[in-house]
């Protein structure tokens, strides 16, 4: 289990927090299944982080980089899910955090300024990294 795992409930409130790694994740997972098996689904992933994944699975369909379906149910089950595509926005977003130099040098700066990661700023800070990673491969 990833380091920050531990951090996405929040002990004092029992919410669950937003975490950028499992959105990477998921993003990256979706875009090889959905083109080999068609979809994404709860069962895909393993079953001690069911809460998790369902919960971002709905937070990146409400963003719109998802297309897919939550079934809905009553209680604090974890939701099931069709996951079937990245959208066009879900695509540019996980071009910007794909690359590992460039997704830890994204968090890096984010946890040195002590600012938040939010979607755009995270969008926005992983291009300027990408960007002068390429200026430099280029010696521009």
């Amino acid at each position: 289990m990833p380091q920050n795992q531990a951090n996405i409930y929040d002990q004092n409130e029992g919410a669950m927090k937003r975490d950028w790694d499992t959105i990477r994740e998921i993003l990256a997972k979706l875009e090889v299944i959905a083109f080999e098996e068609g979809y994404l689904q709860l069962s895909s992933f393993p079953n001690d982080r069911a809460a998790e994944i369902s919960y971002h699975m709905e937070l990146l369909m409400e963003a719109g980089l998802i297309k897919g379906r939550i079934v809905e149910e009553f209680g604090n089950e974890p939701q099931h899910f069709l996951a079937y595509r990245l959208t066009w926005q879900g695509h540019e977003f996980l071009d910007a955090i794909r690359s590992d130099t460039v997704w830890q040098k994204t968090k890096k700066k984010f946890i040195t300024g002590g600012i938040s990661m939010t979607f755009d700023l995270v969008k926005s800070v992983a291009s300027d990294i990408a960007a002068s990673c390429l200026k430099s491969a280029l010696s521009i």
